[in-house]
């Protein structure tokens, strides 16, 4: 997809692979916020590397986000990248970026599901991918996101390992 810019350009925006705002949603023009599929951001979670995401829940914290700025909030996107796909009986989830991962990890669930995780090379857990039917890798996935977002570094054999809860290692 290519993001629609003819608007913000006209009005003399910065234009990097979408609106360039900053981590408050805020464009070149201290006036202007642009959120969603449009805009491209800094992610902190990832040293600060300027994304775009054209995912649902994106949108939806992004304009909450702009919103709050705009009524004067200063605060800063830090969610992870989250994204789900129904491909016939089974779900896709993906929380965090795997691209920079040195190290994937395998959970294998019941039922076939199984978990990804992606680690870099200091061994911080960057992504979590996971596909199974209905809503079998949801909730490792919800906590894998959470686990990223506290830039956790897990064991990968904890992580390979069914009996290990990833509620405990979020704790920990």
């Amino acid at each position: 997809a290519v993001p629609n810019t003819e608007l913000a350009e006209a009005a003399g925006l910065a234009i990097e692979n979408g609106i360039a705002v900053d981590e408050r949603l805020c464009t070149s023009d201290p006036d202007i916020y642009a959120a969603g599929d449009c805009c491209s951001f800094p992610l902190p979670h990832y040293g600060g590397r300027r994304v775009r995401l054209e995912a649902w829940r994106n949108a939806q914290d992004q304009g909450a986000l702009a919103a709050a700025n705009l009524m004067g909030a200063g605060e800063t996107m830090v969610s992870v990248p989250w994204i789900w796909s129904d491909q016939y009986e089974f779900t896709l989830q993906i929380a965090g970026l795997a691209d920079g991962a040195e190290t994937t990890v395998r959970r294998d669930m019941e039922e076939g599901a199984f978990i990804l995780f992606h680690l870099d090379g200091e061994g911080r857990l960057i992504a979590a991918s996971g596909i199974g039917r209905g809503n079998a890798v949801a909730r490792d996935i919800r906590l894998a996101e959470m686990l990223i977002a506290a830039g956790a570094k897990p064991e990968p054999l904890a992580l390979a390992s069914p009996e290990t809860r990833l509620k405990k290692l979020l704790a920990a």
